[in-house]
């Protein structure tokens, strides 16, 4: 199974929707749910190919070490929709 075809990304879209406010969770873990589990980076990638506007709760998956793993613009969108 490749991690990279529609299918896996249907499958981080619904882990991904059902995160619930107030909670985090890493690429690691949604990766594993989707089945493919050593597909962490493939999991960001999905998720740094979001539409801007996107609803999808992308700022709720961190790194393994309980960061945000964005970098410039992106961390500093991914930080204030996690802050509040």
């Amino acid at each position: 199974m490749q991690p990279e075809d529609a299918t896996f990304s249907q499958r981080v879209f619904h882990i991904v929707a059902a995160i619930p406010p107030g909670k985090v969770t890493t690429y690691g873990e949604v990766a594993r749910l989707a089945g493919s589990p050593r597909a962490a980076r493939q999991v960001g990638g999905v998720l740094r190919r979001l539409p801007e506007g996107s609803t999808l709760p992308w700022h709720r998956v961190i790194n393994r070490h309980g960061q945000i793993s964005q970098q410039g613009e992106d961390f500093q969108r991914q930080r204030q929709a996690v802050t509040g």
